[in-house]
């Protein structure tokens, strides 16, 4: 299957912040992953699709200003296959700060 482009028409973000793939392990209920467009949260936009590969719609997320949550919601508790989380921000100021973490976005300069 082709990958989808995305054509983003939000002019006002500087930075696009293609952060690296999660998996949920099979047996792990839940996972964070931080979040890097902040001080201060100024997100434009933040997209996160998430796919549970066992039993697909069955998680839930939240996507906060520091940390994005997934927790699968197996009723029968096994958890079983992987779950792929992919998350990109678009955000509107300077975002040097993220140049210390080990496991960061990868940072795109947008043109307005």
């Amino acid at each position: 299957m082709p990958a989808l482009k995305l054509c983003d028409t939000d002019y006002v973000s500087r930075f696009k912040l293609d952060y690296p793939v999660v998996y949920i392990h099979p047996g792990v209920r839940e996972s964070y992953q931080p979040m890097y467009c902040l001080s201060p949260p100024s997100v434009n936009k933040a997209v996160t699709v998430v796919c549970d590969w066992a039993a697909p719609p069955q998680v839930q997320f939240t996507l906060g200003d520091d940390y994005m949550h997934v927790m699968r919601q197996d009723p029968t508790g096994r958890y079983q296959g992987n779950a792929i989380i992919t998350t990109y921000q678009l955000c509107g100021h300077n975002i040097s700060h993220v140049d210390t973490f080990e496991n960061k976005p990868a940072i795109t300069p947008r043109m307005t």
